[in-house]
């Protein structure tokens, strides 16, 4: 059978940083949503075991709600700024390090430049190398990622461990981005015909 569309590069530190930025990305703003929640979560039980919320009245502990989601609501806004500015120079400056780290590695395991390839079926896609191809199902994807540089599937892998299948946008071949995009949205159920933007 043959492939809708084809991404092939080889691989080198300048190719995987892209793909290392966008991993990185996602991970920082399920991180910061994860520490919001969860900052916010100890506040409200400290509040409830050290002090006296609402002075032990129903109204004032209505007041009380309302300003403590008031103020987590201002903490999680303020967590997604800090991600978007200040945080994000730092994740990109991990991706370059990530980068290189993930190229030294791979090269000293194959003993040269591996080249990368997905090809895209209208059923599966399959991620290949010459040491081995690896299909998944359209179903597996929870996730469409793009940032300028690179693309990105997350999928759930047999062990339910979440992974990213990446590739910089230059290496899709010979073929328009905004179709190849429409082509997985068409095929795969669970990303909720939406592509998450990372910018």
């Amino acid at each position: 059978m043959a492939y809708s569309y084809r991404v092939k590069y080889e691989e080198t530190a300048e190719t995987l940083e892209p793909v290392c930025e966008l991993f990185d990305v996602d991970n920082s703003e399920i991180t910061m949503r994860f520490v919001a929640a969860a900052l916010g979560v100890f506040v409200l039980v400290f509040m409830f075991i050290y002090g006296d919320p609402g002075g032990g009245t129903l109204p004032g502990l209505l007041l009380f709600f309302v300003k403590f989601l008031a103020a987590w609501a201002a903490l999680a806004a303020a967590a997604m700024i800090i991600n978007k500015t200040v945080w994000r120079k730092a994740v990109r400056a991990t991706a370059v390090g990530d980068a290189e780290e993930m190229y030294k590695f791979r090269r000293e395991k194959n003993g040269k430049n591996i080249t990368s390839q997905i090809d895209f079926y209208e059923d599966r896609f399959e991620s290949v190398t010459k040491i081995k191809t690896r299909a998944f199902d359209y179903g597996r994807a929870i996730k469409l990622l793009e940032s300028e540089r690179a693309f990105g599937i997350v999928i759930k892998t047999d062990k339910n461990i979440r992974a990213v299948i990446g590739f910089p946008k230059e290496a899709l071949v010979d073929a328009d981005m905004e179709e190849f995009k429409n082509f997985l949205l068409e095929r795969c159920p669970n990303v909720k015909n939406k592509i998450k933007k990372l910018r």
